[in-house]
């Protein structure tokens, strides 16, 4: 996943190679202390709208916990906390017969995921040959649609100049982009759809279908841009405590937790160069497919993106939901003391990072 020379960066490197990559944006849809909807997380799955019969199970959700096990989680606020279940036990709170069997066996299935954003789920039921009841419960809300046009820039553009030149101006929305299309009020753009059409080998009136499977697709990359950009912050905090604990005397005598430290760095470090440098190829390659644009360069461009979802979703699901455990527990840097701080990093920090494997993208070179 990472060369040599990156795996031996200290804290203060990490930092560096982090902050070469762009500043994330301020998500101003949600004030400050209040979660995203759980739809628009890598780590939580609301159940509602699945392919479900069981009501209670409606009503419940998929949690990846801090030891990234993921389990469902029945009930949670305030006064009563979490209440988690391992899809396992589920038989001890439900009762399974002929009627809901496939509740459980998609359950189940779906808790094995190492991400639960929509995009990964998708894949998911896809491969089960299940389709859910609303198509919205598995789409990213709009008020996060709308946070994610900065990062869609980049692949509408080429698109755009295609068709209107390079004086068009951006649209705000992923819809004002699809409505571009539909209702062209330019005559130039009426030419350049038509050309449009004959190079793709599609129909006109297939332009607008086109468009809104181009815009999802790439929506699934700003997304996961977004993602990377948000963690940011609590990297910089936990690489921070990282090197920290290299430092101490008293903790350097600990051979298993100073590899343990190591470990952890390399591995954060590799997914923020795999998922950046993914990201960017993608980027590189939508500039050079529209060269030669076709609906089957695309369709191959959709389907090796689509391939990746999983991937990419996975690797940042592990880091969110690790960076949220640390912050959860230590939330000032002079929260916890230095043993309290190793051995919440032996217990729940290290465990599940085994279950993402390293992200090749050898075939996008």
């Amino acid at each position: 996943m990472v060369d040599s020379a990156m795996s031996g960066r200290s804290g203060s490197v990490a930092q560096s190679h982090l902050r070469s990559y762009s500043k994330p944006p301020v998500r101003t849809d949600v004030p400050l202390g209040i979660e995203p909807p759980d739809k628009d997380t890598l780590h939580r799955l609301p159940l509602k709208g699945l392919p479900l019969v069981t009501k209670g199970l409606r009503e419940a959700r998929l949690i990846k916990n801090a030891r990234f096990e993921g389990v469902v989680e029945l009930f949670n606020d305030e006064k009563s906390g979490s209440g988690q279940i391992s899809p396992d036990r589920l038989t001890e709170v439900f009762q399974f017969d002929s009627h809901n069997q496939d509740d459980l066996d998609l359950i189940k299935h779906l808790s094995l995921l190492n991400s639960y954003d929509v995009y990964t789920v998708r894949v998911a039921l896809r491969r089960l040959g299940l389709e859910v009841e609303d198509v919205e419960t598995l789409q990213l809300t709009p008020e996060l649609r709308t946070q994610l046009v900065p990062h869609m820039r980049s692949f509408t553009q080429p698109l755009l100049h295609a068709v209107y030149g390079s004086a068009t101006e951006e649209p705000e929305d992923l819809k004002d982009l699809i409505s571009l299309f539909i209702s062209p009020d330019k005559n130039k753009a009426r030419e350049n759809l038509d050309r449009l059409s004959k190079r793709m080998r599609i129909d006109v009136t297939a332009i607008p279908k086109f468009i809104e499977d181009y815009g999802d697709v790439y929506l699934s990359l700003a997304y996961y841009q977004y993602c990377l950009d948000q963690n940011k912050p609590q990297i910089f905090s936990f690489l921070d405590a990282i090197e920290e604990m290299q430092r101490s005397a008293s903790l350097k005598q600990s051979a298993n937790l100073m590899a343990t430290c190591k470990t952890l760095q390399t591995k954060i470090l590799g997914i923020v160069q795999d998922v950046a440098s993914i990201l960017e190829m993608f980027r590189i390659r939508t500039v050079d497919m529209w060269e030669k644009m076709s609906e089957e360069t695309f369709r191959r461009m959709e389907s090796m993106i689509i391939g990746y979802q999983t991937a990419i979703g996975s690797a940042l699901c592990i880091i969110t939901v690790k960076m949220n455990a640390w912050n959860q527990q230590f939330p000032q840097k002079e929260s916890g003391g230095p043993w309290s701080r190793a051995d919440f990093l032996m217990t729940n920090m290290r465990p599940g990072l085994e279950m993402v494997k390293d992200i090749s993208y050898n075939d996008l070179g």
